[in-house]
């Protein structure tokens, strides 16, 4: 959000911090008053653009084009209780949709554990751009400054050697990690990394600013493709971004100069020097940390942050809300298979409390923002039904194996929770936490 003391927040995120908000209306059911997270409060107030997102020029919350705040307010104060304001989407954003449809589950090879043929993974998924068959990706073998030692390409793990279920890669190294790493997945991070984009109109909520402005080091851990990485680097010139991530999915060629990619499971620990980065920014990898490996990833990161630095996470709530009764059942199924693994449905919740272990940071700030999927919530109810689609079905190979259900049920499921989306207007909460390393007394 750049400089917090001048620059007003975007109406697309939770204006309250550390604190959740207050009710401000009478839920139905009294019990639910006791979980903050199942409240259905006022979502944000988007204006879509005229049926495609707009990149922004700047990684930092902005306000948005659009109705005076007065004007939303009003709006806002209008609509029935507890009922979300959104500006109807037009009728070219109803007719055409940035993203394709995506890949049915049931046209992976299902029967075998043996990489698919090649004509089999052609496909177009675009996510602001064209997502193409890529060819096995080698390590980026860039030279780090001398405060950022590597391991040796003993770490790296052949492309070959690589796992399939169902026609989807996945890694051999991480027996934990629920999601494929494969074309797909790239082409599903890059829509997530757009949608949490447009819904908090920036990259980040640290104030880093001025910091990037001058020239900081900054760590992308689970950088993915690094579409991060990349706007960072190529936002802020002057700051170096090294993004490492447990596959590389990431560009070895064609990224600014200032942005290198390595391979590295973060649960290895990472080949960094103590006090390294000015930034450490790490999110959506939850999926591939089981509970009891938190403390000892966030040490690690608190680890490599130079004093006065920041530390930045994000990640989402499993659980769906406002979810219709086979949304709900679907993921719950998905929630059973996180469980099996050990790994935490509700992390994001508990980002604050595992910040909070750390007795090196200070400054904490926690907060939460409500993306809606379906047509019925513009824009961004759009990226975010697309991103759900994308998800579960990266999911499915691996859940269908744990809840002993067929592709074809599990995809007939599917269907009928995109249409309950809009009918039950669901939506899920994606939680961030930043805090500041303590500068020596």
């Amino acid at each position: 959000m750049g400089n917090q003391q001048s620059r007003p927040r975007s109406p697309s995120t939770v204006s309250h911090t550390t604190n959740y908000p207050q009710e401000i209306w009478s839920p139905q059911n009294p019990s639910r008053r006791r979980n903050p997270y199942t409240r259905e409060y006022p979502l944000p107030l988007l204006i879509p653009s005229e049926g495609r997102v707009k990149l922004r020029k700047n990684s930092s919350p902005s306000t948005m084009g659009g109705p005076a705040p007065a004007a939303a307010a009003a709006a806002a104060a209008t609509a029935e209780p507890g009922a979300p304001v959104f500006q109807p989407a037009s009728s070219s954003t109803r007719s055409r949709s940035r993203f394709k449809p995506l890949r049915a589950l049931s046209s992976f090879r299902l029967d075998s554990t043996v990489p698919p043929a090649p004509s089999s993974l052609l496909h177009h998924t675009p996510a602001i751009g064209t997502c193409k068959t890529i060819a096995p990706p080698e390590d980026d073998t860039s030279t780090l400054p001398s405060v950022h030692p590597l391991v040796g390409p003993e770490h790296l793990v052949p492309i070959d050697e690589n796992v399939w279920i169902n026609g989807r890669r996945y890694s051999p190294r991480s027996t934990t990690y629920l999601l494929p790493c494969d074309e797909d997945e790239v082409c599903r991070l890059h829509l997530l990394h757009f949608m949490v984009r447009f819904a908090i109109q920036g990259n980040y909520l640290a104030p880093v600013s001025d910091v990037l402005r001058k020239g900081g080091k900054v760590l992308d851990v689970g950088c993915g493709p690094g579409a991060w990485s990349m706007e960072i680097a190529g936002e802020y010139p002057k700051s170096q971004i090294i993004g490492v991530d447990l596959c590389a999915m990431y560009p070895t060629d064609i990224k600014p100069t200032n942005c290198t990619f390595h391979q590295r499971d973060v649960l290895d620990g990472l080949p960094f020097e103590d006090e390294s980065f000015d930034y450490v920014f790490m999110r959506f990898i939850g999926l591939g940390i089981q509970r009891e490996q938190w403390t000892g990833v966030l040490r690690d990161l608190v680890r490599v942050l130079k004093p006065g630095g920041w530390i930045e996470l994000a990640e989402t709530d499993a659980e769906l809300y406002r979810a219709g009764p086979r949304t709900r059942e679907m993921n719950q199924e998905v929630i059973q298979v996180m469980e099996l693994r050990h790994i935490d449905p509700a992390i994001g919740r508990t980002l604050k409390d595992h910040l909070g272990k750390m007795d090196e940071l200070t400054n904490m700030q926690t907060t939460f923002i409500s993306c809606p999927g379906g047509q019925w919530a513009g824009k961004l109810g759009q990226l975010t039904l697309q991103s759900w689609q994308a998800y579960y079905q990266a999911l499915g190979p691996k859940v269908c194996r744990v809840v002993n259900k067929s592709v074809k049920e599990y995809e007939e499921g599917l269907k009928l929770c995109w249409a309950e989306a809009d009918e039950h207007q669901t939506f899920e909460n994606v939680h961030f936490a930043y805090a500041q390393k303590r500068l020596p007394s």
